[in-house]
């Protein structure tokens, strides 16, 4: 099965929140295995540009270091799960990756 996988970014650590350095890293992932690799520059900080751009690029799970209750509500209704700094000690995929 095919997902979208984002990690949001600044300066290479995850991002706190959604701001004008903040860069989104997408993931396609089929099986265990990359398929694709894209980095997207935010043009707008407002949750319902990010969260519609993370609509229409199909993304299923966020990753990020902290992220407004707002934004995470709306995104859930959507379909797509957070995963914030605290909730993310265990997971196989993000421990791949080296932040500071």
């Amino acid at each position: 099965m095919e997902k979208i996988i984002a990690i949001l970014t600044q300066k290479g650590a995850l991002s706190k929140g959604i701001q004008e350095n903040t860069t989104v890293n997408l993931f396609e992932i089929e099986g265990n295995n990359v398929k694709g690799v894209e980095s997207v520059k935010l043009e707008s900080t407002e949750n319902n540009y990010f969260s519609l751009l993370m609509a229409l690029k199909k993304v299923t799970l966020i990753y990020t270091d902290s992220i407004s209750t707002d934004l995470k509500n709306i995104l859930y209704k959507i379909g797509i799960i957070t995963k914030c700094k605290d909730e993310i000690t265990d997971d196989r995929f993000i421990n791949q990756f080296v932040f500071d």
